[in-house]
């Protein structure tokens, strides 16, 4: 009687053991397959980033989207978003830790400067040195695996981002800049801890001037300028900072030492 119903059971999983593998046999996958790969070109292939500028293009890129897709076996075929991003990593570095950037719609996408340097600070490059760069598409659609453009490649000097200590806008004015009715603005510089600026100068006289306002601060000097062209601001505002030979000069506004430097 044992052995009759062991044969028994036995007889029944094999026969439910065939049935699966038939059935796993027979099964019919259905998929997803686009029908082109996501192509990307540059504006250009190498910027220098400024935060003077930083609201300028630094690079445009043109791309073609993902065309479409092809179903096969599929009941009720449907076309799924696709989210597109750049990936930007150092050369070499076969994207193994990239940022991303919001690649938005497309055809076209333009980085600003600011918004490439941000990017590039998250990424590692040391400011002012130029840096070669691998950017790729990056095209996401359903649960499939990303899609990827061939790589473009970019080299990039960034900057480090420099954030003044307050609002306040300083300038030069006068005759030995443009004329007496014009500021020439300067940028303030984290490492000098001042304001500065180099350009072409006439001969002429200047004093430097706050938020383009003469009823609120504007410096000048009387004070003879050492050896490093530098000398003490004249803060009774009464005296106008002379500029005796025409040329391009650097200027420097150190409001902490309460110095200027002309050379």
């Amino acid at each position: 009687m044992k052995n009759r119903l062991t044969r028994t059971l036995a007889g029944f999983f094999a026969l439910a053991a065939l049935s699966l593998a038939s059935c796993e046999k027979d099964e019919v996958r259905t998929t997803l397959a686009p029908n082109s790969t996501p192509t990307l070109a540059a504006s250009t292939n190498s910027v220098v980033l400024s935060q003077d500028n930083s609201a300028n293009t630094a690079v445009t890129y043109t791309w073609t989207p993902i065309s479409g897709f092809s179903w096969s076996n599929a009941e009720t075929p449907y076309t799924p978003s696709v989210s597109y991003s750049f990936q930007v990593d150092k050369q070499g570095n076969n994207f193994a830790s990239p940022v991303s950037i919001d690649a938005g719609a497309g055809p076209t996408t333009t980085l600003t400067v600011e918004q490439l340097n941000a990017s590039l600070v998250t990424l590692g490059l040391t400011p002012g040195t130029a840096t070669p760069l691998d950017v790729r598409l990056r095209a996401t659609y359903a649960a499939n695996a990303p899609m990827y453009s061939p790589v473009v490649p970019l080299t990039a000097t960034s900057y480090k981002v420099c954030v003044p200590p307050n609002s306040d806008k300083w300038a030069i004015i006068g005759s030995a800049g443009v004329d007496w009715s014009t500021d020439v603005f300067l940028a303030y510089d984290c490492d000098l801890k001042a304001y500065t600026v180099t350009r072409a100068l006439n001969e002429g006289e200047f004093k430097f001037r706050r938020n383009s306002n003469w009823d609120l601060v504007n410096y000048g000097s009387t004070a003879t300028r050492n050896s490093a062209g530098t000398a003490a601001i004249d803060t009774n505002n009464d005296n106008n900072i002379k500029v005796t030979k025409a040329g391009t000069y650097t200027i420097i506004l150190d409001l902490n030492k309460m110095t200027y430097t002309l050379k």
